[in-house]
């Protein structure tokens, strides 16, 4: 995410970046007192969201935001001010937000978490994976991918659930054949998945998704855009998704979802 934060009063703007920092430590969080500066940084860049104290010598945080909206038009614009009595002409600008000072760092998240344009986020996976409710699968494109048999479906859900840690033969013939005991019939099964899953993953373009190992399968969490793995990381829009439920097709999920519920901050 990229975030500007313009006051007149330079260690305010300063603190607003560093809050932002620390709620998204990946994104681009740039501070400025000088409003020709932010203007001209918001023209070259397209921040997801400006942080616009109203008040301000010169041009006011008001003006501002109508000069940063023709440059940038999906920017969100969220006022910072000392006093209510700007909030009626924020809301006629159709800013996204309104905080008042003194703010706090929930404050923010409460804005980001609620923005009128949402903010797109970078994918770096070749897969995009849904775990919270059904359980699903997209390539590059947003496509579903399509699963010869379900039980290789269900089989990559178990290797993501593991979050890249490789998990034996003998652990995946227990998940996916819950009722039968581990023999050679079971595992000459499971081998038919993991073939039917390898040809899938390659179809959708992510082959080098699965890994293998002793005995052993895993999956490449660098190459995954996942919900659940960015829930624990801390992820602000994943915590958001976060509506209870989780894998809810397969019974072997309950685990790992009351571990999801009993997180604290949930």
């Amino acid at each position: 995410m990229i975030t500007i934060s313009v006051d007149d009063q330079k260690k305010t703007a300063e603190e607003i970046a560093k809050l932002m920092g620390e709620i998204d430590p990946k994104g681009d969080h740039s501070p400025f007192s000088d409003v020709h500066e932010a203007l001209e940084y918001a023209e070259e860049h397209h921040p997801d969201v400006a942080w616009l104290d109203i008040e301000m010598p010169g041009m006011s945080g008001l003006e501002l935001s109508m000069e940063i909206k023709k440059v940038s038009p999906k920017t969100n614009i969220i006022f910072v001010t000392g006093h209510e009595r700007f909030a009626y002409q924020s809301f006629q600008l159709h800013a996204s937000g309104f905080i008042l000072k003194p703010f706090r760092k929930e404050d923010l998240v409460r804005e980001i978490e609620n923005l009128r344009t949402p903010v797109e986020r970078e994918s770096h996976g070749v897969l995009r994976i849904q775990c919270f409710g059904n359980f699903e699968v997209f390539d590059r494109t947003g496509t579903p991918v399509r699963f010869k048999r379900s039980k290789s479906k269900e089989l990559l859900a178990a290797l993501v659930d593991r979050r890249g840690a490789m998990c034996s033969v003998g652990e995946l013939c227990g998940l996916l054949f819950e009722d039968r005991d581990e023999d050679s019939g079971t595992k000459k099964q499971l081998r038919v998945f993991l073939s039917s899953l390898r040809d899938d993953l390659a179809k959708a373009g992510a082959g080098d998704v699965l890994l293998k190992g002793w005995n052993a399968y895993g999956v490449d969490c660098s190459r995954l855009d996942c919900d659940y793995m960015d829930y624990l990381k801390g992820d602000s829009v994943a915590v958001n998704s976060f509506m209870g439920e989780y894998m809810i097709q397969y019974s072997w999920a309950e685990m790992t979802l009351g571990e999801l519920i009993m997180k604290p901050g949930h």
